[in-house]
């Protein structure tokens, strides 16, 4: 069958193109009757029945563009003094009525332009000549051919055809009457027996009588006033009399796309009462809604929003008449009223962002829509558009919008997946509005819709394990964000989330309880700021133990990440706890902190990076009274001395040096003790590993650090010196990369001491390297 189309398409186009070339070659020699035969041939092409719909519209545009050929040829002959009246009456000497009407219309858009005889009679005259066509395809473009060459001849108001050849009344009238012409043919058209196909090919061709309605909004004597009394209602007429699906759909969003959104404005009942009450039940209201929504909206944006809150109540004219779909017992699937309620929502977010009620009676009318329907009616679509229903307003009402009463009410109509999906996106809404967690209320509604995300619920659904993490990282970014002037209403926002996290389980408070923890500390160091608390000892106290407690809880399971937040927890108690009011407290965590590493960390490469970590803490402490101090202190040195490698020993070892001597502690002797050991440990196992050298540049390295703090005997410097110098030449032999880091390091230290030396500092004098 398409073949067979081709290959019509194709004999029918060689036939235009050669009687075209014939009329063309006529027109050159000035012979008009033999270029009207030519003309007359090559339109004969247009009576065909064979042609589907889009190829007919191929064959009528080549057509097309060659009669404009004749047009032009008609106009210069009006010049050279033919008389337009003789003229239009030898064309219709046609023999057959098709290139009859074509040649008519051709001369009457020339005659009209000179003026002879007013537009509208014209005009007129030739609608009443094409009526003579009612074959639906070749009528539908014979009309569409009138209105291409005349749409520039109407009695516009201001165009030169205004007056004696009529006004804007008969120019609509013109364009009205056209239009219902071709709607009753685009109606009529049967070409194909399978219905869908034969939709198809009508679709095909709705431009040509879209073409007409564009007109109109073309036209500059069509005011508000003349559209909403004399244009709109002949349209309606047209659009409502046709009772095909098709055409109203058409049509109505023919009319939403072409005229200005003010006159929308002001005739928006009427186009609503339509679309409501007087379409056919298979038309697909929803989008015509969509459309017109979607227009008003972009104009509210882009004008003063005064229009939509004082001159028309907008928002309650689209309300009551979906209301009335909602309420009716119409054909309109679940699914596509679902969709139209999203866009109203969407509607009414963006024209009156701050209205919490509007939101709140679309939220009623979705939960009261959900709750007539089955529960098989909640498809896959359905549930999506429940999830954009409740997550469209958190991006401009935020948290504001989990306290309206029908938010949860429209929740329970969602399986585990998508209640989680939107438990997802409230977090994100709140985050990336960065939106301050201050109110209680707020507060206890933001954990209900979240718990999908905090416990696991009965209907609860395996998630792959990175996306897992990603849902729990957004529970721990959104603590972050309690806060509260009052910091008593602070502290029990945050006691909130820590009892519904303790709900969770384990896997879930591996990333809760952390942030939880971090929350607890902000709060304590803010209580701290503002002169601490009335009973400092108790409130400390309280909060203290609760984070002890929660870590200890991560502790059972993961051990490393236990150890980090306990030494985060020292680190929190040293800002407010100078005086060492809770130095036992602290001593614990220490040893606690030190009994983990012992006996829970078996990796030996995460000991020597925990064991850094811990020193470098213990370091900044001064909430542990001295005593308890030094015995941490010196475990976390044996430990040190516990490593697995030498290496690894005696640069720890050296390492503890630095928590016996810093802005708290001034313990020399211990300091000394700490580089005896690390050369000990360094000269057991140099003669066996020549790169062992690398050690002793670091031990050189540190002395030079604590030279001006504590003093050393020099002969123990220039042995480290002295076997550094003897080992290095060895040690450097191999290209290897430890070669290389030996190398650079010694290079560094060189230029040190040169360094100090300009310098004129006393203790490097005798440095020699």
């Amino acid at each position: 069958m398409e073949e067979d189309q081709e290959k019509y398409l194709e004999d029918a186009r060689k036939v235009v193109k050669e009687q075209a070339y014939f009329m063309r070659a006529s027109l050159e020699k000035a012979q008009l009757k033999d270029a009207l035969r030519y003309s007359s041939a090559m339109l004969s092409e247009l009576k065909t029945s064979l042609l589907s719909p889009r190829n007919y519209y191929i064959l009528f545009m080549q057509v097309f563009d060659e009669m404009r050929i004749l047009e032009n040829y008609f106009k210069e002959e009006y010049r050279r003094g033919r008389k337009m009246p003789d003229l239009y009456e030898s064309v219709q000497h046609a023999t057959y009525v098709i290139p009859r009407l074509y040649l008519l219309i051709t001369v009457g858009s020339v005659f009209i332009q000179t003026h002879e005889i007013g537009a509208k009679v014209i005009l007129l005259d030739l609608l009443e000549c094409i009526k003579a066509i009612q074959h639906p395809l070749r009528g539908l473009f014979i009309r569409y051919y009138f209105l291409k060459l005349c749409k520039d001849r109407l009695p516009d108001t201001g165009s030169e055809y205004e007056g004696q050849g009529g006004n804007i009344d008969d120019a609509i009238e013109i364009i009205i009457r056209n239009l219902s012409e071709m709607n009753k043919l685009w109606i009529r058209m049967q070409g194909s027996k399978d219905k869908s196909k034969r939709e198809r090919e009508r679709l095909d061709l709705k431009v040509t009588i879209g073409e007409n309605v564009t007109r109109l909004s073309n036209l500059e004597g069509v005011s508000l006033d003349t559209y909403k009394t004399k244009v709109l209602p002949k349209i309606i007429d047209i659009i409502t009399s046709s009772k095909d699906p098709i055409s109203q759909t058409y049509l109505m969003d023919c009319t939403i796309q072409a005229f200005p959104d003010e006159y929308h404005l002001q005739t928006l009942q009427e186009l609503l009462k339509v679309c409501t009450t007087q379409l056919e039940p298979t038309v697909d209201i929803k989008n015509i809604f969509i459309n017109l929504m979607g227009r008003l909206a972009d104009f509210a944006l882009n004008n003063d929003m005064g229009t939509f809150n004082s001159e028309v109540d907008i928002y309650s004219m689209f309300k009551q008449n979906i209301d009335k779909m909602l309420d009716s017992n119409s054909q309109i699937e679940f699914k596509n009223l679902l969709d139209l309620q999203v866009a109203f929502l969407n509607f009414t977010l963006r024209c009156y962002p701050q209205n919490s009620e509007y939101v709140n009676d679309i939220l009623k009318s979705c939960c009261r829509l959900c709750e007539r329907q089955n529960e098989t009616d909640f498809t896959e679509e359905c549930q999506k558009n429940i999830v954009k229903f409740l997550a469209m307003p958190l991006d401009t009402m935020s948290l504001s919008i989990l306290t309206m009463n029908e938010y949860p009410n429209l929740m329970k109509h969602l399986p585990f997946q998508k209640r989680r999906q939107v438990a997802i996106k409230i977090c994100q809404a709140v985050i990336n509005l960065n939106q301050v967690i201050e109110d209680l209320k707020i507060t206890e509604e933001l954990l209900k819709f979240i718990s999908p995300l905090l416990i696991t619920q009965n209907d609860y659904v395996e998630i792959a394990e990175n996306e897992f993490e990603e849902e729990q990282q957004l529970v721990a970014r959104t603590v972050h964000l309690v806060s509260n002037h009052d910091l008593s209403i602070q502290n029990t926002i945050l006691q909130k989330f820590i009892a519904k996290f303790k709900l969770g389980d384990i896997n879930r408070q591996k990333y809760t309880y952390p942030a939880a923890i971090f929350a607890l500390f902000k709060l304590i160091q803010q209580i701290f700021t503002q002169g601490g608390p009335q009973t400092q000892d108790t409130q400390y106290k309280i909060l203290f133990d609760q984070i002890k407690e929660l870590i200890e809880v991560i502790q059972g399971n993961f051990a490393e990440l236990a150890l980090k937040l306990y030494l985060n927890f020292l680190l929190c108690i040293n800002i407010v706890d100078q005086n060492q009011e809770f130095d036992e407290f602290s001593y614990d965590l220490g040893t606690q902190i030190i009994t983990i590493f012992q006996d829970e960390i078996g990796d030996s490469n995460l000991k020597v990076i925990l064991l850094n970590q811990i020193m470098s803490t213990f370091a900044k402490l001064n909430c542990i009274n001295p005593e308890n101090f030094d015995t941490l202190a010196g475990n976390a040195t044996q430990q040190a001395a516990k490593l697995l490698k030498k290496n690894e020993q005696a640069i720890g070892v050296l390492n503890a040096a630095h928590m016996f001597y810093n802005d708290y502690q001034r313990n020399s002797q211990r300091v000394q003790e700490c580089f005896k050991k690390a050369l000990k440990i360094a000269n057991q196992s140099i003669g066996n590993n020549p790169k062992f050298v690398y050690v002793f540049i670091q031990i050189l390295n540190k002395y030079f650090y604590f030279f001006e703090k504590v003093e050393f005997k020099e002969a123990e410097i220039q042995e480290v010196i002295k076997i550094i110098l003897e080992k290095l030449p060895k040690a450097l032999t191999d290209n290897d990369e430890q070669s290389k880091k030996i190398k650079i390091l010694w290079a560094a230290t060189q230029e040190i001491v040169k360094e100090r030396k300009r310098r004129s500092i006393q203790a490097y004098q005798q440095i020699n390297i």
